[in-house]
């Protein structure tokens, strides 16, 4: 027999090599989802601002530095005011998104009537809190400071969740920012782990007024004292005006954000 030359066949397909996946891929975050980049940068970019003026609360602050100014269980009360503001501001988030979830989401970077109107309403409701502060006389600071440390001396620990629920839920310029806030977060595009995320750095940031001096308080005990005192003198001196300054500014902020809006 001669020698018969088989066909040639053609060699097995080369199996691919195990390699790494990148975690943004694998998580969902990289180029299987082309343009998440865009919506995630513009709700971080139209939220951190309003976060940041919404942290911006006199009020707040100044309530907190008095209660850590005091000679009696400072940190549990410190803590207990942290989580009455808290809880507030938590019920506030639950009624806001409740409500704005009813409301048509439109995309960012498109125009829509709704967010131009919420973002003039913000702005005008922060108008009239500028206004009646600045015809508003109040009391000296000394003698409602003393007025107010005095019933503060002698109540229980757990009364002092009242005081923050009460700090925050009359701290209206927060409020308002806070919801202009929300309003951007259930109108993006991104998805519910974003949003959430979002959401959270929201939260805290709002709460930072009574969060970093507990804080403080919590990790340096005796030594944080020095830099809270100096902030209580600056604050209780000058909250009227910085309380006036936040709203004039982010009121033409919202102003402008509503002019942009519009269809």
């Amino acid at each position: 027999m001669g020698n018969s030359q088989l066909p040639d066949t053609p060699a097995p397909p080369a199996r691919p090599r195990p390699g790494r996946v990148p975690v943004i891929a694998a998580v969902g975050l990289g180029p299987t989802h082309p343009g998440y980049v865009a919506p995630m940068a513009a709700l971080t970019a139209s939220v951190l601002p309003l976060a940041l003026g919404a942290a911006i609360s006199p009020t707040l602050l100044a309530l907190q530095l008095l209660v850590l100014s005091g000679p009696t269980k400072r940190l549990a009360r410190g803590w207990a005011l942290t989580a009455g503001s808290a809880l507030v501001l938590a019920a506030f988030s639950l009624l806001g998104f409740t409500v704005l979830d009813d409301l048509h989401q439109a995309d960012h970077g498109h125009h829509s009537l709704r967010g131009a109107i919420i973002a003039f309403v913000a702005a005008g409701l922060l108008a009239v809190l500028a206004l009646r502060s600045l015809h508003h006389h109040p009391t000296s600071g000394e003698e409602h400071e003393e007025r107010t440390a005095g019933r503060l001396d002698n109540a229980p620990t757990f009364w002092f969740l009242g005081v923050g629920a009460v700090g925050m839920a009359v701290n209206f310029s927060t409020l308002v920012l806070f919801l202009a806030a929300l309003h951007e977060i259930t109108r993006s595009t991104v998805g519910t782990l974003d949003r959430t995320v979002v959401f959270a750095v929201l939260f805290v940031v709002t709460l930072l007024p009574v969060l970093v001096p507990v804080g403080l308080v919590t990790v340096l005990g005796d030594r944080a004292d020095p830099p809270l005192n100096a902030a209580h003198t600056f604050v209780a001196g000058h909250a009227r005006i910085i309380g006036i300054a936040v709203e004039v500014v982010f009121a033409a902020y919202l102003v402008w954000k509503g002019v942009g809006e519009l269809p």
